[in-house]
């Protein structure tokens, strides 16, 4: 089991507060881009930001000694009069601590919002990671044709 550090904090971030703290997050939701296959065929870093303005999107950003440490950005969906969210954006240091203190406080929120799946979409080796460390319990392959690339 993970120690939790006493120096860790967490923010769930207004419009507001996302525009002030943007130039320190940007690098950390490059490196979640970057990171993951699907997201970099999907998003550019900046749809972020545009999600968080209008509500499409929640982000919380992880403190270590008061500065940004880790990111995770959440969309929100609807399908078939259920509401879902799809992480797509989770990177930075301490991970495995942030999960231990917030994670399920943040699931918690999730469903006192009526969300009723969290999905993310993910290759193969990360789809391991998100199942072990994260509680995910459920997978399957997510195949595509970019018919930009044929």
């Amino acid at each position: 089991m993970a120690t939790i550090k006493p120096n860790l904090s967490i923010e769930f971030l207004s419009a507001e507060r996302t525009t002030e703290l943007w130039p320190k997050l940007k690098p950390l939701f490059n490196k979640a881009i970057e990171g993951n296959e699907i997201a970099k065929e999907e998003f550019e870093t900046d749809d972020i930001y545009v999600l968080s303005q209008t509500g499409m999107c929640a982000i919380f950003v992880g403190y270590e000694n008061g500065e940004p440490a880790c990111v995770l950005a959440i969309q929100f969906y609807t399908m078939d009069n259920k509401k879902g969210a799809d992480v797509i954006a989770l990177a930075g240091r301490n991970l495995i601590q942030f999960k231990a203190a917030y994670w399920q406080s943040i699931l918690n929120w999730l469903k006192e919002n009526n969300i009723k799946f969290l999905d993310a979409y993910v290759t193969e080796r990360w789809a391991k990671v998100y199942k072990s460390k994260f509680g995910f319990n459920r997978s399957c392959s997510y195949v595509r044709i970019n018919l930009r690339e044929s």
